[in-house]
C-alpha cells in the first residue's frame, strides 16, 4: 500500500504523508475494563480517524493499539501536520463504554516526502520514529520526522554497526562491583556490569549504548555475552579461591522475553561448569508488567535453579502487597529510596525491608555510599548492601582476595582508574 503509494507520487512529483498513531496507556483500558471495553474504544478510535481523514487517505491498523494513515497528494507538509493535529483532538474526545467515559490519547508521529524518493519502510521507520519523540515530549501530540531526527537516525545506525563490531572483535569487558552482607560485611556476590572499549572513545559505559542496543535484537547479543563471560569469571573465583560466591546479571526485557533465553542462560552455566544457584538475573518492575511472556520465562528459570532479582524496587508499579505474587527471589532497593533524607524514607525502606522478608524473599539496598545508610539498613535487618562504600566497579584484573577471607575483596595494587558508570 505505501509502496504502491510511493510509486504514484514518483511519477507524478508529488508529495506522500504518513501518520504513526500510537495510542497512549490504551494497556490500561483492558487491565482495568476488559478486552471488549478496549476493542470498543478501538474501533471508535478507527471510526473518528476515518471521519477526520481526507478523502482518499487510506487509514489502517498495524495491529494492538497502532495504526497508520496514508496520505496521498497532500499541497503542502503542513496539512498533513495539521491532520495530525485534528487526529490527536478527535482520538482525545471520551468514548463511552460499559456504561463508563474512557479518554484515550494518542502520540502521533508525521512523516513526508516528496517525489516519492524513499522505500515503504524508511517511510514508517521514520513516522515510527517522530511517534516516539511524542510520546517521549508528553503524549497527547504529534511531532514530525525533521532534520534532527534524521541525525539521530544516522547516529543510531553508526552506533549500531560498532555494536556489532565491537561484539565480534571482543571490545566490551565486564566490571564487578561487590555485594556485601550487611552483617558479616563479607563479599557475597558482584554484579556483573558491561563496558565497552570503544576505538576513538576510551571506555564507555553502558549508558552510551545499551539504549540502542535495546531497540534490535543487538541486546540479544550482548546479553548473551555478557552471561557467558560472567558465569566463566565467577566460576573460575569460585574454584580457585575455595568460594562460593554469586555473580548477578541484568537482563533486557528483549532478551527476556525471547524464545532464546532459556538456552543461552543453560549454555552459559554448562560452558562455565556453574551451578543454577549461582545466577542471578536482574530484571526491572516494568519488564513484569508490560511482557507477558517474561513472567513464563522468569519461572522456567527459576525451576532451573537461577535465582530471580527485580532491580530498583521502588521506581516502577509494583507495590508492596504484590511481592507475593511475583515470581522473583530477591529484591534490590532503589538507591534513591536509600540515599533519600525526606521525612519518612527510613520508615518506608524499613517496611519494604519487612514485608519482603515476610513473603521469603531476601534484600539488597543499591546505592550505599554513606556509612550511616549502611547503618540505616543494618537497623532495618536488610541482607545485603551494594555501592561506592565497598567499592566502585573494577575490571577482574582490579580484584584480588585477602587470603584469611577469600570472599573478601581487595584493591589490586597499582589499580587507581575506578569506573563509576553502571553500578553504585
Amino acid at each position: 500500500m505505501i509502496e504502491a503509494a510511493l510509486n504514484r507520487a514518483q511519477r507524478a512529483g508529488s508529495l506522500v504523508g504518513l501518520l504513526f498513531v500510537d495510542l497512549d496507556h490504551f494497556k490500561t483500558v483492558n487491565d482495568t475494563l476488559g478486552h471488549a471495553a478496549g476493542d470498543e474504544v478501538l474501533r471508535e478510535t478507527a471510526r473518528r480517524m476515518r471521519g477526520t481523514a481526507r478523502a482518499g487517505d487510506t487509514v489502517g491498523r498495524l495491529g494492538g493499539d497502532e495504526f497508520v494513515v496514508l496520505v496521498e497528494a497532500p499541497d503542502s507538509e503542513a496539512d498533513v501536520i495539521g491532520l495530525a493535529e485534528r487526529l490527536v483532538s478527535a482520538i482525545s474526545a471520551p468514548v463511552r463504554t460499559g456504561g463508563r467515559e474512557v479518554v484515550v490519547t494518542a502520540s502521533i508521529g508525521v512523516a513526508v516526502v516528496r517525489d516519492g524518493d524513499t522505500d515503504a519502510d524508511l517511510l514508517l521507520y521514520e513516522a515510527d520514529a517522530a511517534a516516539y519523540r511524542a510520546k517521549a515530549r508528553g503524549r497527547g501530540r504529534a511531532e514530525i520526522f525533521d532534520d534532527a531526527l534524521r541525525r539521530e537516525h544516522l547516529a543510531r545506525v553508526e552506533l549500531e554497526a560498532d555494536i556489532r563490531t565491537g561484539l565480534d572483535l571482543g571490545q566490551f569487558v565486564l566490571y564487578y562491583q561487590p555485594i556485601v552482607e550487611v552483617v558479616s560485611r563479607g563479599t557475597a556476590s558482584y554484579e556483573a556490569l558491561v563496558q565497552w572499549k570503544r576505538p576513538g572513545h576510551g571506555l564507555v559505559g553502558p549508558e552510551e549504548f545499551i539504549a540502542t542496543a535495546e531497540l534490535s535484537n543487538l541486546i540479544c547479543d550482548l546479553g548473551r555475552w555478557v552471561l557467558g563471560e560472567a558465569t566463566r569469571q565467577i566460576a573460575e573465583w569460585n574454584t580457585t579461591r575455595a568460594s562460593d560466591l554469586t555473580v548477578a546479571v541484568k537482563i533486557s526485557a528483549r532478551h527476556l522475553a525471547s524464545a532464546e533465553i532459556l538456552s543461552d542462560v543453560t549454555s552459559a552455566l554448562d560452558a562455565a561448569r556453574l551451578p543454577a544457584d549461582r545466577l542471578v538475573l536482574e530484571v526491572t518492575e516494568t519488564m513484569l508488567v508490560d511482557q507477558p511472556m517474561a513472567l513464563a520465562h522468569l519461572r522456567a528459570l527459576q525451576e532451573l535453579g537461577v535465582e530471580i532479582s527485580i532491580d530498583d524496587f521502588g521506581t516502577g508499579y509494583t507495590s508492596i502487597g504484590q511481592m507475593q505474587d511475583l515470581s522473583v527471589d530477591s529484591i534490590k532497593i532503589d538507591r534513591s529510596l536509600v540515599a533519600s533524607s525526606d521525612p519518612g524514607a527510613d520508615e518506608l525502606v524499613r517496611l519494604v525491608i519487612h514485608a519482603a522478608h515476610a513473603f521469603g524473599l531476601t534484600v539488597v539496598g543499591e546505592g550505599v555510599e554513606l556509612e550511616t545508610q549502611l547503618t540505616s539498613l543494618e537497623q532495618a535487618q536488610c541482607d545485603f548492601a551494594q555501592g561506592f562504600l565497598f567499592a566502585h566497579p573494577q575490571p577482574a584484573s582490579g580484584l584480588a582476595f585477602g587470603l584469611e577471607s577469600p570472599s573478601e575483596p581487595v584493591a589490586a595494587p597499582g589499580f587507581v582508574k575506578m569506573i563509576e558508570a553502571g553500578g553504585r
